[in-house]
């Protein structure tokens, strides 16, 4: 109840910007104000001289009293009008700042103008004439100037208090009833218009404060990352470009480097969200404090931050990288990799450097303990070919490009080696690049999720391949066809299978399903149901990759599998490994326990082709029996 008083009142202080504000307002106000005043007052006086003057002509008695006494009114208000219109001017300039003095003048002003007002006012009456002088002057010094209400409430009542009580004392006219009601009117009226324009100035200032606190924060939000108060990307850009340019003025060069911190889901999944941001504020000064205090770094994007420096401080830089988050990660291991492109091109495209510098940071996963690589030639040869594999995946698959290479699958529980048959495989024969291997092209694919371009290509071949070696009387074998997770997700593999198979009127039983094991882990219950109708059309499914994971015995009591593809990697190293014999025949004997084929990937001599038939493994793959090669014609 208080304080909503004291706020009806004004009595209630409010920001330092709206009490700014509402000063330069009534400055602005006073300008306007002090500057009809002196215009009327110049006009005033030039009338009283002529008519002085022209008393004088006509022979009245005019003398200098009579001038100083009907002009010393004109001369006070002109004289502090002209004070008031040239400093309020001066200060909605910014030329003066001082607020006392401004607010001090107006005072004096207002208390002239409304003693003017009131003088001539009763003048005006005393002859009979309207009292358009204290009228004007009240509007002036209370609708254009905003007080305080309990300022502009007393400082109304006391003008209009001595007005009445001087109109009282004119005996020639006496007040009539309507004269009082007029006044008492007006005087209601200016303390409403002067109470509304005291809110209204308050309310605009307010409006105006948060309006500026909302274009800082914008601006913040443009130059600053706003979780850890580091630089953001425009800044960032905008600084390099800056940088680079400077550099090239000087003959040097510039590194940018992308800095990537690894496993740092773990710091959170330990500490939670909370201590997550935490830590990567506190990194993120670490990097601007320490490491960068010349420079601007900036958050790119969850734990990756980007930075810039001179190439010769980049091994140091780095190394202040690793410092910072090794003191920081409390018990969480995790590592610092740091990706640098070295640019000397202020035409270059920022985000294409920066980019450049993430493919180096991405590659130190291939090579463990390394903390920074270059990007360099070879990064930028890898990356063109990526780009021309995004670009030309379509193309490839309709001008025959993508073709299909077949590795033989032998017999080996017979032990006669008899091919029972073949895995289908995939080559990018380019007319620009050559014969690209399978990692040049499949993750590229797979992480633009297209590789089901690829793949439907390929089925579509093998069935064309198989017509036309039954056709031809040819005799022909079972052909796997290779299937991932995202394969399951991009198109409906059982009715595609289905379309070629009815298509090129290729029997179910000769195209095999292979499915890796990882693909297994994600969408359960989709996955079964695909499984299913892939059994029910015929095609016999395959576990591709046993082994290579960690979910491999969950995935033989949750799937049913035709065959068990034993991974390769139980075969490296396998002369001297007792342990691998141990686990491979056990392997081979919980399949026949369940039911399933064995088939192990990877044979590359007579001794492990051996030992597979002594164990029991129904069929063998590998570079011993042959390479994966075109059909022949």
């Amino acid at each position: 109840m208080k304080e909503s008083l004291a706020r009806r009142l004004g009595m209630q202080r409010s920001s330092d910007y709206v009490e700014r504000f509402y000063t330069r307002s009534n400055m602005l106000s006073a300008i306007y104000m002090s500057g009809i005043c002196v215009a009327l007052e110049i006009w005033m006086i030039l009338s009283l001289l002529t008519s002085y003057f022209e008393g004088m002509a006509l022979g009245k008695e005019r003398n200098l009293m009579w001038l100083v006494k009907h002009g010393w009114w004109y001369v006070l208000l002109l004289s502090v009008a002209l004070i008031m219109f040239f400093y309020s001017l001066r200060f909605w300039r910014g030329k003066v700042r001082n607020e006392r003095l401004a607010n001090g003048l107006l005072w004096v002003f207002s208390i002239v103008c409304i003693a003017f007002g009131i003088h001539y006012g009763v003048n005006s009456y005393s002859g009979g004439e309207q009292v358009l002088a204290f009228v004007t002057m009240s509007l002036f010094v209370f609708g254009m100037i905003a007080w305080k209400p309990i300022f502009a409430v007393v400082g109304a009542t006391l003008s209009f208090g001595i007005f009445y009580a001087l109109l009282a004392q004119v005996t020639d006219i006496p007040m009539t009833y309507g004269t009082q009601v007029n006044l008492f009117t007006l005087w209601i009226s200016t303390c409403v218009v002067a109470v509304s324009l005291h809110h209204q100035r308050v309310a605009q200032g307010m409006f105006d404060e948060n309006l500026q606190e909302a274009n800082m924060r914008l601006r913040y939000v443009a130059t600053h990352d706003e979780l850890t108060g580091v630089g953001s990307m425009h800044a960032f850009r905008g600084a390099v470009t800056m940088a680079l340019e400077n550099a090239q003025s000087r003959g040097e060069k510039l590194a940018l480097l992308f800095i990537d911190i690894e496993n740092f889901k773990s710091y959170n999944h330990r500490y939670g969200f909370a201590a997550g941001d935490e830590f990567l504020r506190d990194i993120a000064q670490g990097f601007h404090n320490e490491v960068f205090p010349e420079e601007i770094v900036a958050r790119a994007s969850d734990d990756h931050f980007v930075a810039y420096c001179a190439p010769e401080r980049v091994a140091d830089a780095v190394g202040g990288c690793c410092y910072v988050v090794r003191e920081r990660r409390g018990e969480i291991r995790l590592h610092t990799r740091v990706g640098v492109y070295i640019c000397d091109d202020p035409d270059q495209s920022i985000d294409q450097a920066l980019n450049c510098a993430r493919i180096a940071a991405n590659s130190i996963k291939l090579h463990p303990g390394e903390h920074l690589r270059y990007y360099d030639e070879q990064f930028k040869k890898s990356s063109e070919l990526r780009q021309y594999v995004i670009n030309n995946v379509e193309r490839a698959a309709k001008e025959g490009w993508i073709r299909v290479f077949y590795q033989p699958v032998v017999d080996c529980k017979g032990g006669t080696g008899k091919l029972v048959g073949r895995e289908a495989l995939a080559r990018w024969d380019d007319p620009t690049h050559g014969l690209l291997p399978p990692y040049a092209f499949i993750e590229t694919l797979e992480q633009q999720r297209e590789i089901d371009i690829l793949d439907r290509c390929i089925i579509e071949q093998v069935c064309r391949d198989l017509r036309e070696d039954l056709d031809a009387g040819r005799e022909v074998v079972p052909v796997s066809l290779n299937f991932s997770r995202l394969d399951f997700e991009l198109y409906n593999v059982p009715a595609f299978l289905k379309q070629m198979s009815e298509k090129y009127d290729v029997p179910a039983n000769l195209l095999d399903v292979e499915i890796t094991e990882s693909a297994l882990t994600d969408q359960f219950d989709e996955l079964q149901a695909n499984m299913a109708r892939l059994r029910e059309g015929g095609f016999a499914l395959w576990l591709d990759d046993f082994g290579s994971g960690y979910s491999s015995l969950n995935v033989l009591k949750d799937f049913d599998f035709d065959v068990l593809k034993i991974d390769m990697v139980f075969l490296r190293r396998f002369e001297g490994n007792q342990d691998a014999r141990v686990i491979l025949n056990a392997i081979v004997e919980l399949a026949h326990s369940l039911g399933m084929v064995t088939l192990c990937e990877g044979v590359e001599t007579q001794e492990q082709f051996d030992f597979l038939h002594g164990i029991g493994c129904d069929k063998a793959q590998g570079y011993y029996f042959g390479k994966p090669a075109p059909r022949a014609a």
